[in-house]
């Protein structure tokens, strides 16, 4: 076990520095490496001249490091003669020159060391070696190199000279071993060149060589760029590109000077699913190669150990710690290629332009304004920028429908979520220290009020991915213990389905098509929040979407845009509601109307009396089946007379997760499921649905494809009322749902229930998922 430090009655001065790149600076009484958190008490100055003291809890999972400031002479200070040299990278960009013992630098947990500057304003530090982004030793390569017998000291010496020389390279030079213009040409430009100074004119040799028509102007550009690279090229670079060692000796020197473990990716291989905790346009970026993932760590292949922009940014994101190790650079661009294929130009594209608006925001608010916090939670942070960033593309490749945000207070980590095919699973955890950092960025991207803490906001993101409009819709509702939770709904908008894609089966698909056809009339389609009403809205829509038709659709929000129609945005805020576009619709020569949702009697008045007049009316209802609309509907206010000859017909739908068609396989039932299925479908229906044959059920035991899950997408189940005589009076003498119900099925409609039974014998779905949505 590592000791601490206890200082008594005494108050020592240390800065804190964590995994985000901040800093506190404070004083403390005992630090222990070993302990959940550091207690750190800091002091702020007011504007009357008093001294305020604040005592700050920080998780000791979110610090990198502990440095004392100088107050007397450590152990370590004592033995400095013995100890090495060594340079520490942390998050945020800073190194610290430091004298440690090589020993210390295997613990797990982490270790001790003192300046290497003796005038240093901190006496001792302590760095947690997983949260610190490489140590270097500070002997350099060839030192190193000449120390293993891997070269001896004249081959050093060589490289040097050729790394100087290669370093001072003329332009000029480089256009001859580029094969761009030959040596006389050089001559000839080098002495008009020294002309020119005497006159005082320009004096670039590239611009001598243009204007010369010796070289083209592109020549001289890949001439620049080649001297820009050779300026920054390192001794193992040149020593290789000599012929001098070998490629795999630098790296295994190097994996030695920066004490990380050297591998063969050859032998090690890759594991795909590592791969894919980081976009395609990161792992191009950096250069780094995820190999191999578990629930707490990500290793992480690369060739350059001072990549430590990439290691600073993942280390905090990922919320997992990072295992790097040195691979041969050549072999690191073999296995790389394969994964970077995998990243569209669409893609590449769309992260650049999410990142772009995630890192243009500005945060102007001050404390006074918000009441809660620290300064460095509200100051502007690139890595809670590069958080929402990651969040929200890992979102959208996991086909998400929604993003949940969830802060858990100071101790615990802040917990994100997606929802995905309806079902919830957790992504991340990220650090509590970010929970208001991440959550302000987030609503300032949503143009929100990041002062207003205290009650709910709802604001949109919009993207862009390639030719597709990305609309994230985001709502924040505060919580216990001053938390603000965030959940982002993702509304893709794209092209309509057509309506024999939506799963109808052969009759429902039959009489849909028939009354969206009818020249006026009241069609619905009712469901709960979530189940693919809007879908199936602009899929009707998009059948009769002709250019003899005028159709306006008043929408909140506008998910899915067409040709041909004419779509409003509500805005109720400014009174701009449904009821009120409904009535605007109406002076504006229409044919077809769609109105997003009957809220209150008002908007279900006029959109029954719009039928009556000769226009076809579409709308949606949160209703549990589509009897039940019709009751709710009365009740809600309507005339039962009116409301009755508007009607055309009820949509009801719920989505239940598919069977993933990759390893769903077909089975016979047993005699407790062909009885639990002829319970809920009927036993009659349920015979001459399968007639002769062998009852059979599907299941799914998880492959690839779907996650190991079983199911992969979700499909619609239905229940389509269409109104007739029988109906239409039974409405008008306000009958009970069981009798609407029963008139409805005598007619041909099959219910939530049985449709969903009939798509798990074709092996869409299995009774489980059918049962989750609904209930008869």
């Amino acid at each position: 076990m590592l000791e601490g430090r206890n200082f008594g009655d005494s108050l020592v001065t240390v800065t804190v520095g964590l995994v985000t790149g901040q800093s506190h600076t404070g004083q403390i009484r005992a630090f222990h490496p070993d302990s959940p958190e550091l207690l750190l008490t800091t002091t702020t100055r007011t504007a009357t001249g008093t001294i305020d003291s604040t005592a700050i809890q920080l998780p000791t999972g979110g610090i990198s490091y502990v440095a004392f400031y100088r107050e007397t002479a450590t152990a370590l200070d004592e033995q400095r003669a013995s100890l090495h040299e060594y340079n520490i990278y942390v998050p945020g960009g800073n190194r610290f020159a430091v004298l440690t013992d090589p020993e210390q630098l295997g613990h797990s947990i982490g270790f001790y060391a003192v300046p290497l500057s003796a005038v240093s304003l901190y006496g001792e530090l302590f760095f947690f070696d997983e949260r610190i982004n490489a140590k270097e030793d500070r002997q350099p390569l060839g030192a190193l190199l000449i120390d293993s017998g891997a070269l001896g000291e004249a081959d050093v010496e060589e490289g040097f000279a050729a790394q100087v020389a290669d370093r001072a390279a003329p332009i000029g030079q480089i256009l001859v071993e580029q094969e761009a213009v030959g040596e006389r040409a050089i001559e000839k430009a080098v002495e008009q060149q020294g002309q020119q100074r005497t006159t005082g004119r320009p004096i670039r040799l590239g611009e001598i060589l243009v204007e010369a028509g010796l070289a083209a102007p592109e020549d001289i550009e890949a001439a620049l760029s080649e001297q820009k690279n050779r300026r920054g090229r390192r001794l193992g670079e040149v020593l290789v590109a000599m012929g001098i060692v070998s490629e795999d000796v630098i790296a295994t020197t190097l994996a030695r000077k920066f004490h990380i473990p050297y591998i063969d990716l050859d032998v090690e291989g890759v594991d795909p699913e590592a791969v894919a905790e980081i976009p395609p346009g990161l792992i191009d970026r950096y250069h780094i190669l995820p190999y191999r993932t578990d629930e707490r760590s990500l290793h992480i292949a690369m060739a350059d150990p001072l990549a430590v922009e990439a290691l600073d940014m993942l280390r905090f994101s990922l919320g997992k710690q990072l295992r790097e190790v040195m691979v041969r650079p050549s072999q690191l661009e073999e296995h790389l290629l394969p994964y970077l294929a995998e990243a569209t130009e669409e893609e590449q594209q769309f992260e650049a332009d999410l990142e772009e608006l995630l890192l243009a925001g500005t945060m102007e608010t001050s404390l006074e304004e918000t009441g809660e916090g620290t300064a460095d939670e509200f100051s502007e942070d690139e890595t809670a920028s590069r958080l929402a960033y990651r969040i929200i593309l890992a979102g959208l490749r996991a086909d998400a429908s929604d993003i949940h945000v969830e802060p858990n207070g100071p101790e615990r980590p802040t917990i994100v979520r997606f929802r995905v095919d309806g079902q919830c699973y957790e992504y991340r955890k990220v650090p509590a220290t970010q929970r208001s950092s991440l959550t302000a960025r987030i609503k300032i991207l949503a143009d929100l009020d990041i002062t207003e803490r205290r009650k709910p906001q709802d604001g949109k993101i919009k993207l862009r991915l390639g030719d597709r409009k990305i609309e994230l819709r985001v709502a924040t509702l505060p919580t216990v213990n001053g938390n603000e939770d965030v959940v982002m709904r993702i509304l893709a908008a794209g092209e309509p389905m057509p309506v024999d894609a939506l799963g109808l089966d052969e009759r429902n698909l039959r009489e849909a098509s028939r009354i969206v056809q009818q020249p006026y009339g009241l069609v619905l389609v009712v469901g709960p929040t979530g189940s693919g009403k809007t879908t199936t809205l602009h899929s009707l829509l998009g059948s009769i979407n002709t250019v003899d038709r005028k159709i306006w659709t008043a929408e909140d929000p506008v998910e899915i845009t067409q040709a041909g129609l004419r779509q409003v945005q509500v805005h109720p805020r400014i009174g701009f509601d449904f009821a009120a576009a409904m009535r605007a619709f109406l002076r504006a020569d229409p044919d077809v109307i769609m109105v997003g949702e009957m809220r209150d009697e008002e908007t279900a008045a006029t959109g029954v009396e719009a039928s009556l007049t000769g226009h076809l009316v579409f709308s949606t209802l949160h209703t549990n089946s589509a009897p039940e609309t019709i009751t709710r509907l009365l009740d809600m206010g309507l005339d039962p007379f009116t409301f009755s000859d508007a009607l055309l017909g009820v949509l009801a739908q719920r989505l239940a997760r598919r069977l993933c068609i990759h390893c769903r396989r077909e089975r016979d039932a047993n005699p407790a499921e062909g009885e639990e299925l002829a319970a809920h479908y009927g036993a009659e229906a349920l015979q001459a649905l399968v007639g002769e044959r062998v009852l059979t059920l599907w299941t799914a035991d998880g492959c690839e494809h779907c996650g190991g899950t079983g199911y992969k997408g979700r499909l619609a189940v239905h229940e389509l009322l269409v109104n007739s005589d029988d109906i239409r009076e039974r409405i008008q003498q306000r009958a009970p749902v069981g009798e609407i119900r029963e008139l409805s099925m005598a007619g041909g409609m099959t219910t939530l229930l049985q449709d969903g039974i009939a798509k798990c014998l074709q092996g869409h779905t299995d009774l489980r998922q059918v049962l989750a949505v609904c209930s008869r």
